[in-house]
């Protein structure tokens, strides 16, 4: 059987395992950048996502672990990643890439919705910088 690069991602996807964190339980440092996840999401007219948002201390264990996961319904984010609020705010926004595409990674599709959201995010910073 030959696997295309749609079955290679599921595969992959089916190896995640979450363990959930209640927002209530982080640092002070990490529920500041958590604090920022709407206006985050507000750059690329992606509020809607917030209220779905979950973290997790564990994704998909091994050498291919991931930082944040959208199942179809939800972003689901590592909770390290609440330690910077640049890498959560990437991850967060590839996430929300996924989200509002509906395309997976590897796709033009995507590349497509990654490049809008750059320049919306470019016009949000120029607008108020």
């Amino acid at each position: 059987m030959v696997r295309d690069m749609h079955q290679y991602v599921t595969d992959l996807n089916d190896r995640f395992e979450f363990l959930f964190v209640d927002p209530k339980d982080l640092t002070s440092t990490e529920r500041t950048v958590w604090d920022c996840t709407a206006s985050i999401l507000g750059l690329v007219g992606a509020t809607h996502l917030a209220g779905g948002l979950r973290i997790s201390e564990t994704m998909r264990p091994g050498l291919l672990d991931a930082k944040g996961s959208w199942d179809g319904e939800r972003i689901i984010i590592k909770r390290y990643t609440l330690s910077d609020l640049g890498t959560y705010a990437g991850v967060l926004l590839h996430e929300a890439a996924h989200a509002t595409s509906g395309a997976d990674d590897v796709t033009r599709k995507f590349e497509l919705e990654l490049t809008d959201m750059l320049g919306r995010v470019a016009v949000s910073a120029l607008k108020h910088g």
